[in-house]
């Protein structure tokens, strides 16, 4: 448990490669009308006073490009943030540093955004 004005655990690059993302349960994906794959993300309200007046559950919806349809196909729960990064620089043909670098913000993102975890191990 975090105590108040401890930082959460730095986690080095090798453990940050090996982590395997996986898509939340909240989460549903549908293909709009222009063949996009679009994200719809199910958020509970929060507990603060101004949260009494949104809906108990809110939808916000996430339009992924190319690029993002490819590495939210590779996420199964299965694959590791490597893993995934060797097959966007495959298919792609990116040079190997700007993959890794891509893809781990886009996956940033996505945690963000709570449509994945991110499981380390």
């Amino acid at each position: 448990m975090l105590s108040s004005g401890t930082k959460p655990e730095q986690i080095d690059r090798r453990r940050s490669l090996a982590s395997i993302p996986v898509v939340n349960d909240c989460v549903s994906h549908t293909i709009d009308e222009n063949g996009r794959l679009q994200l719809t993300i199910e958020i509970q309200r929060g507990s603060g006073f101004l949260s009494r007046f949104q809906p108990r559950i809110m939808k916000k919806r996430v339009r992924l490009d190319e690029l993002g349809v490819f590495v939210f196909e590779q996420i199964d729960g299965k694959r590791t943030v490597k893993a995934i990064i060797e097959a966007f620089t495959r298919r792609f043909r990116t040079d190997r540093r700007e993959s890794e670098l891509s893809v781990a913000a886009f996956l940033k993102s996505l945690a963000q955004r709570r449509v994945i975890s991110i499981v380390v191990k």
